[in-house]
């Protein structure tokens, strides 16, 4: 029977950067590593609050990213 084991949880964020030559919203992205998978959505809200005011640039979006080894 084949296990799923979780590798690693990162936040990634999404910053607002501005418009290119079309009009067209431009991102750029930021990823912190080293995140304990177990962690709430308040916990990861509190946290990815307190890195984004670090930032001059507008906060678009935050995604929590988990991977996964599959074992079988």
């Amino acid at each position: 029977m084949a296990a799923i084991d979780l590798k690693d949880t990162r936040i990634r964020f999404q910053f607002y950067k501005g418009l290119d030559g079309d009009g067209k919203p431009v991102f750029e992205y930021k990823s912190y590593s080293y995140i304990n998978g177990s962690a709430s959505a308040d916990d990861v809200n509190s946290t990815s609050d307190s890195l984004a005011g670090l930032s001059e640039k507008t906060l678009s979006n935050v995604e929590v990213v988990k991977r996964f080894d599959v074992n079988a």
